[in-house]
This record gives structure tokens, C-alpha cells and sequence, in this order.
């Protein structure tokens, strides 16, 4: 299935909202790759993402699942037009300690209200990955003109 997007200046509106998230510079995720239905980005795994174990946290994992599988989706709305997680499930594979953390994720099946989406999340040394979390999503799309957030004018 090729999936087409309704904005053709997609690319700069999902910049313009990775530019904006806030939470995303806190943990040091950067978005690489932005392409119709899809997003690839790094994360340098540091001691500030570790849990007791010295592994990656859960929590940073599932982030890293739910940006990219956002910003996925946003690749395919308008400007204007916003994208909010309405389900998540994260599967943890196994523990991650690599020195980057790497994530992809797409849009799997895009709708009118909702596009369903997947992540992966891997673990990266010497250009070797392994897989260690997978999530799909359900992204709603929100077209309402009176959705105002603070950024808007």
C-alpha cells in the first residue's frame, strides 16, 4: 500500500513540532529520518536513561516508541491539524545497554481519525542492532479548527 500525505509540506510541519517537544531534548532523542509514514531517529544512551540495572528504562523505551509512532502520523496530516496518542502497547524483548539507542516507526494503516502505527526500538553497537521493544499505536487526528494549543496565534 503506498501511503500518501496531506501536506506536501510535511516534512517542515513535523519539524516545526520536534522543534517544539520539549521532552524530547530533555532525554536527547534525535529525530534522523522524516519521511512519508515514517521517522527514524537516536537516542545516546547515557547514565540519565538507565534504570537500577543499568539498563535503558522502560519508560524512555516506550517515549521513544510513542514519538516515533507520533511523528509517523504527522508526517501524513495537514498543518493545523494535530496527532495524540490514543493507545500504546509496548513490548519489551529484551534489555538494552548499547551505547545508542535507535527507533523507527511508520504508519502501518492511516485512516481519517485514526492511523495505526508500529515502532522498533533497537539497540545499536558497532552498526550491529538488535531488536529490543516493539509497540503499536493508535494515533487520533484532530482536525477540530478550534483546537487551540499554546502555540497557536
Amino acid at each position: 500500500m503506498s501511503i500518501k500525505s496531506a501536506n506536501v509540506e510535511f516534512k517542515k510541519y513535523v519539524e516545526l513540532k520536534i522543534e517544539r517537544n520539549k521532552y524530547m531534548k530533555f532525554i536527547g532523542f534525535e529525530i534522523l529520518v522524516i519521511e512519508v509514514g515514517r521517522v527514524e531517529g537516536v537516542l545516546n544512551f547515557s547514565e540519565k536513561h538507565e534504570q537500577q540495572n543499568g539498563f535503558v528504562h522502560g519508560a524512555v523505551t516506550s517515549a521513544l516508541c510513542d514519538m516515533a509512532c507520533g511523528f509517523a502520523a504527522y508526517t501524513l496530516v495537514n498543518e493545523g491539524e494535530q496527532v495524540f496518542t490514543a493507545e500504546i502497547k509496548v513490548t519489551y524483548l529484551r534489555p538494552g545497554t548499547a551505547s545508542k539507542i535507535y527507533a523507527h516507526g511508520w504508519v502501518l494503516k492511516p485512516g481519517k481519525n485514526f492511523h495505526f502505527c508500529e515502532a522498533e526500538i533497537f539497540e545499536m553497537e558497532s552498526n550491529e542492532k538488535k531488536l529490543i521493544a516493539k509497540a503499536s499505536s493508535t494515533m487520533a487526528v484532530v482536525r477540530d479548527k478550534s483546537f487551540k494549543d499554546k502555540y497557536s496565534e
